[in-house]
């Protein structure tokens, strides 16, 4: 399929008719105007392009939020899915081949001389509260530190490590013992705006809380941290950062949980972000969205005397490890090393990078640019010299929308539009990025 291409003004007229059903059906709790009030309406997908109810075709550089890297309905996912379901759908408590045969893939993929284990979860947010739940049992301590920005997903346990005020709102009981520090955001970064001072000062700050007996906190048993935080604007931690929290980490006593669950798969240009940097190997690694092409999975992976410290099913749930979606993941997993999708996210993402740099010099609202491999962003401002935050992604994801091309609207201001193609994407797709987002940034009030 094309893509983008209009038949009709979207949304047209049978989305149209869709979005009032759901309206009247869906809580406004659910996700599907995630990206706009006048959201798509898919009737199919290919590669990077999503067919609608009215014929109208949008590329798209969401990819199911990072779940899609290897495109929509990659021929070889959608084979292993069908043959997979005609031989059994579920087997909780029960063993299966194709189970193994995933946990077996996904170990052999994380380097590192510890032994390791592996439980899998339906969803990001099981994994994240899994890998919490067993750092505090292998050490006996309680305390998390989180990051300012940070999502881990959004269940109580989850929720608990973000910091974001509206995902929170309403909710006054949290788990204790979680601490927010600063991301290493050198754009934004209370330590200064250049990035050696942000990964110094960050780390400072950590080591200093971490050994100040009068800091406020108790025994942290855990550091959970995203290499690229996606969700608060696709923000890369600066190299040797992690090796300098894998550090600080050892010298405490303190676990380090790497959440790679929109980084990992090839999507920074590694197979996992935190590989981006030598000598960091994480205690505990946690896994979602891509693991199985877009079906629901995750997975925790943990050295192995943390995961002795564990009873015996005390994580998962009744759709972990779904045999479907199991199926799915290995022949996702078997698409990105064909495929060769870490080396293509790199060089595609270099090459997004720098067009966007070009649609920089040509709008002022463009304050930064950046990424790491297909985890790019441009952030907006309404003034370049003091930063100041323009909330402006929303609509900028709508006006979009009207041109056929689907954007991330994120950032912690509301200010960031983000992007997550398909791995499979290739320059063309690139420069009609571009094109419409030129369009969008000229049509949007205050961005003029």
């Amino acid at each position: 399929m094309d893509a983008p291409c209009l038949r009709v003004p979207h949304p047209g007229p049978r989305t149209r008719q869709y979005l009032e059903r759901v309206r009247r059906t869906e809580s406004a709790a659910g996700l599907t105007f995630g990206l706009s009030a006048e959201t798509v309406v898919m009737e199919r997908a290919s590669g990077a392009a999503i067919e609608d109810v009215d014929g109208n075709v949008f590329l798209d550089f969401t990819a199911g939020f990072g779940s899609l890297n290897a495109g929509h309905c990659h021929p070889k996912v959608v084979e292993a899915v069908q043959a997979q379901a005609a031989r059994g759908h579920q087997a909780m408590s029960l063993g299966a081949d194709v189970r193994l045969r995933l946990m077996e893939k996904v170990l052999s993929l994380i380097p590192g001389p510890s032994e390791k284990r592996i439980v899998l979860g339906a969803s990001g947010s099981e994994a994240a509260e899994a890998a919490v739940k067993m750092a505090r049992r292998a050490t006996g301590r309680s305390d998390v530190v989180a990051f300012e920005g940070a999502f881990h997903g959004r269940t109580q346990g989850a929720l608990a490590l973000m910091g974001r005020k509206g995902q929170r709102a309403g909710l006054p009981s949290f788990q204790t013992g979680i601490h927010h520090v600063p991301y290493p955001y050198p754009y934004r970064s209370p330590f200064g705006r250049d990035e050696a001072a942000c990964l110094e000062g960050t780390l400072r700050y950590i080591d200093e809380f971490l050994k100040n007996p009068a800091s406020g906190w108790g025994e942290v048993a855990a550091i959970i941290i995203e290499p690229v935080q996606g969700n608060g604007g696709m923000i890369p931690a600066p190299l040797g950062f992690l090796r300098g929290l894998r550090g600080i980490c050892d010298r405490h006593g303190v676990l380090l949980i790497v959440d790679e669950v929109m980084s990992g798969f090839c999507r920074t240009g590694k197979m996992f972000s935190y590989l981006h940097e030598e000598g960091v190997e994480p205690d505990i690694l946690v896994l979602g969205k891509s693991i199985s092409g877009g079906l629901p999975l995750s997975a925790c992976v943990a050295k192995k005397e943390i995961s002795e410290a564990c009873g015996p099913g005390t994580e998962s749930s009744t759709y972990a490890g779904n045999l479907v979606a199991c199926a799915s993941g290995l022949a996702s997993i078997e698409v990105y090393e064909e495929e060769g999708l870490a080396d293509r996210a790199a060089e595609m993402g270099g090459y997004f990078v720098r067009r966007l740099g070009e649609l920089a010099e040509r709008h002022a609202v463009v304050g930064e640019v950046r990424g790491r491999g297909l985890m790019v962003a441009a952030e907006l401002v309404s003034d370049r010299a003091s930063r100041e935050p323009l909330p402006a992604a929303k609509a900028a994801s709508a006006a979009a929308l009207e041109r056929g091309f689907l954007l991330y609207p994120g950032g912690h201001y509301g200010n960031v539009l983000a992007f997550l193609p398909p791995l499979i994407i290739g320059e063309g797709h690139v420069d009609k990025a571009v094109e419409v987002l030129d369009e969008v940034l000229l049509a949007v009030p205050g961005m003029k």
